[in-house]
């Protein structure tokens, strides 16, 4: 079915379906609810290039994945596909077409962005592993081109974004640790360049201080090396060093995985000599025994989210922004301590 022959069963112009489909005010309500009914029926779908080429606008989603950095595991790579997971619905309903596109290094994702914006035309993006000040922002506003940041950066946020709750899933899982009498707990974050990793390491310094709490560096890493092996050793050695660690926090799954093998080596048992939490835990969670507690979000939500944002941005009654809320769900890696309880404020 193609819109000449669906405008001819509708006795209509082609125009008429064309801007019906588009909803455009210009055509009577009754009669875009025809055209879209009669459009299901037949199942017509525009042509999106045809559609390009008529309104100079490509309607082109791009999603550039960095395969390098805090995503060089595997373990960290699955929250990307649940995130598009979510995009997807959105994607169709409205007719975009998405290219999706890998990068190795620092270098390949700048001529990645390059390429998809003069080349491929793209005109929309979803922006990943923001840093404190990210450079692709200002570039893409210099280039008119809309986008969605996945993640926020610091100062004034003056574009849309979605993200997960950061500072508040670290206040939660502090509240948690604590009601199981944890007090000397250690936090094995990633490099705070990323946002992310900034706004969880202030969470963790914020609950510590509204606690009348010290900070205890030797309580806190952040690992530049994403590699669980390496990560293995730097916990190793922490553990070894502060033998009153009762509990560890992992920003990531990799650290996660990091700290079951250096718990392993050391013949500590996770969830009876040692507590473990992590963020997410999806992956590590079905390779490890006990399964991780963790804190988790719903990315297919912020996918989802995303793409509306993205396509409602020229609606000032539209938020341009959503924050995901954080929830714990326990599994035994958490023990509960025989001492008094803290008194948490």
């Amino acid at each position: 079915m193609n819109i000449k022959k669906l405008a001819k069963k509708l006795n209509l112009s082609i125009t008429t379906v064309s801007r019906g489909l588009g909803g455009y005010s210009d055509v009577n309500e009754n009669t875009r609810k025809k055209i879209i009914k009669f459009a299901k029926k037949y199942n017509y779908a525009p042509n999106p290039n045809a559609s390009n080429l008529a309104s100079r606008k490509t309607n082109t989603l791009g999603f550039v994945i960095p395969l390098y950095g805090i995503n060089s595991n595997r373990l960290n790579q699955a929250s990307f596909f649940e995130f598009i997971a979510g995009m997807s619905n959105k994607i169709n309903s409205e007719n975009i077409q998405f290219i999706m596109t890998f990068a190795n290094t620092i270098n390949e994702e700048k001529n990645a962005y390059e390429k998809l914006i003069k080349i491929n035309k793209v005109d929309k993006f979803i922006l990943h592993n923001l840093k404190k000040n990210d450079s692709r922002i200002n570039y893409l506003k210099k280039n008119k081109i809309n986008f969605v940041g996945w993640g926020r950066t610091q100062g004034k946020i003056n574009f849309p974004w979605v993200d997960l709750d950061n500072e508040g899933s670290v206040k939660l899982i502090m509240e948690y640790l604590y009601s199981k009498n944890h007090k000397n707990i250690a936090f094995i974050n990633v490099e705070e360049k990323y946002n992310f990793a900034y706004q969880r390491k202030q969470g963790y310094v914020k609950f510590l201080k509204k606690n009348n709490l010290i900070f205890k560096k030797n309580l806190y890493i952040s690992i530049s090396n994403e590699d669980p092996d390496q990560s293995a050793l730097v916990i190793e050695k922490k553990i070894l060093n502060n033998s009153k660690i009762t509990a560890i926090i992992c920003s990531t799954e990799y650290s996660a995985a990091g700290a079951i093998k250096a718990c392993n080596k050391l013949n500590k048992k996770v969830g009876i000599d040692i507590s473990l939490i992590t963020f997410d835990g999806a992956v590590v969670n079905s390779i490890s025994s006990p399964s991780l507690t963790a804190v988790t979000h719903d990315r297919k939500k912020l996918g989802s989210k995303a793409i509306e944002i993205l396509t409602t941005i020229k609606n000032s009654k539209s938020k341009s922004y959503f924050l995901a809320k954080p929830e714990i769900i326990e599994r035994g890696s958490v023990l509960t301590l025989k001492n008094n309880k803290t008194v948490i404020k």
